[in-house]
């Protein structure tokens, strides 16, 4: 009986096992996987905008992003955010965009990023904004790139303000 037991787990261990690489070609292939970022053109960062005096700004214009010169695993340039305005930034739902270089959009970020944080009045993102999900991949036809968000909260706001409109499915660049 005891040989048994040790064969029936001989088994189902030989079985059930497969290499990781097999699996991951088993279904959904390349979700999430790291796209392959070497045939995308060295970033150029945006310029620092410098020392940036905070004023009162409706919540649509309270932030800048700004390009940084590294991509995320998925192609996605990394930006920093400027809180333009007087109360500090709590929450933003960013998309991304990629046009090419023609200006017609090649790609949008399926879902918002739903950065979380405190951006203080005049000051900048304590980290690197990266955009995209495991499977919103930069094509190779990508030449340049603009932010948008359509929700903002405050510190200290019981509510987000959000206009669906800002950041539709199709947007021309700027």
């Amino acid at each position: 009986m005891h040989k048994l037991m040790i064969g029936v787990a001989l088994a189902t261990l030989a079985f059930g096992c497969k290499k990781k690489d097999d699996a991951a070609t088993d279904k959904g292939g390349d979700k999430g996987k790291p796209a392959d970022t070497s045939a995308l053109p060295a970033l150029t960062a945006d310029p620092d905008p410098g020392a940036i005096t905070a004023a009162d700004k409706p919540p649509f214009e309270s932030v800048k992003f700004r390009m940084l010169d590294k991509r995320n695993t998925n192609g996605w340039p990394k930006y920093d955010a400027y809180n333009l305005g007087t109360k500090p930034v709590a929450f933003m739902a960013i998309y991304g965009y990629a046009y090419d270089k023609d200006g017609k959009q090649v790609a949008r970020t399926a879902v918002p990023l739903s950065w979380n944080g405190k951006i203080a009045p005049g000051a900048k993102t304590d980290w690197d904004i990266g955009l995209g999900g495991t499977d919103d991949k930069v094509p190779a036809t990508a030449a340049s790139y603009a932010v948008c968000y359509n929700s903002i909260k405050f510190e200290g706001d019981a509510d987000m303000t959000s206009d669906n409109k800002l950041c539709p499915e199709q947007m021309p660049k700027k």
